[in-house]
């Protein structure tokens, strides 16, 4: 009978600290859940769960405040980027109020142009700042719809169409026009961030848009014939701030196309062709 008795009783101890594993376990699961709605009390049970319960709790603390850190910061750049933008702007608009006010000269009048154009630069500066920090407050919250390319493409090209009559640059448009599923206002934001790109190039006289679908993405693809990049700078293009040395931009613009896709279920890329750079910007077909 004896003999009987302890295998039977192993057996009992084994459901038990089994059931007790299960009980502990479905424990770590609830502390977790409540640890995600910023519960952070624990119970005080000393067990072999007790070293782990402390390192979940320790861990999820540190990236809630890792996670809240980093809004913060993101925040107040933001603010930043919109405080630069309005300084600079406040003054550039009484300086071109000044500059309307003297009257030309033969003398003057290069001058005046001249410094015209810089106080426009500063302008542009301040208007691409103030996008950015859009940009950033606005990059979780796209308003994506469905939208013809077409649609976009005609108030791309009608927003660039001063600068292209003015470089007398060749527009080749040759695509079919499908639908993709965008912010509409964004995308158009990072289109003309592209075309503007191109534009700023020397010896540029065509600027080529086509399009192409597959079952996994939708591609519209710009190629210009401006000599394309240099090896050195590929890595860089799509870094904020990045220029490089014979640039005229600010070294914003390719970077927020590159954040404007990415927000909307694509990707973007660049290589250099026969003539020039050819981007590919990818919408992927997301239901």
């Amino acid at each position: 009978m004896i003999y009987l008795f302890y295998p039977v009783s192993l057996l009992a101890l084994y459901y038990f600290l089994k059931k007790r594993q299960k009980k502990r376990i479905e424990e770590l699961e609830e502390l977790i859940d409540r640890l995600e709605e910023k519960n952070y009390s624990i119970p005080m049970v000393q067990d072999e769960f007790s070293i782990l319960e402390d390192k979940i709790y320790k861990i999820f603390v540190e990236l809630v405040e890792a996670r809240e850190s980093l809004e913060i910061n993101s925040k107040k750049q933001r603010q930043n980027l919109e405080d630069i933008a309005h300084q600079i702007k406040t003054p550039i608009t009484s300086m071109v109020f000044d500059l309307e006010t003297i009257d030309k000269t033969e003398e003057n009048r290069k001058e005046i142009e001249r410094l015209e154009s810089q106080l426009e630069r500063l302008n542009s500066l301040a208007d691409i700042l103030l996008k950015l920090s859009s940009l950033d407050a606005n990059i979780d919250k796209m308003d994506k719809r469905e939208v013809f390319i077409s649609e976009i493409l005609d108030y791309v090209l009608d927003i660039l169409r001063k600068s292209i009559d003015e470089k007398k640059v060749k527009i080749i448009c040759n695509y079919e026009d499908y639908e993709i599923k965008v912010d509409y206002y964004w995308i158009s934001e990072a289109l003309i961030n592209i075309i503007k790109n191109a534009l700023s190039l020397d010896g540029l006289t065509r600027i080529k848009i086509s399009t192409d679908k597959n079952p996994i993405y939708t591609e519209i693809i710009i190629e210009d014939d401006g000599g394309g990049i240099k090896e050195e700078n590929f890595k860089k293009i799509f870094e904020r701030f990045y220029k490089s040395p014979d640039s005229k931009g600010f070294g914003i613009g390719l970077a927020m196309a590159k954040s404007i896709v990415e927000a909307n279920n694509g990707d973007i890329s660049v290589k250099n062709g026969k003539d020039g750079a050819i981007f590919k910007i990818k919408f992927y077909n997301v239901t």
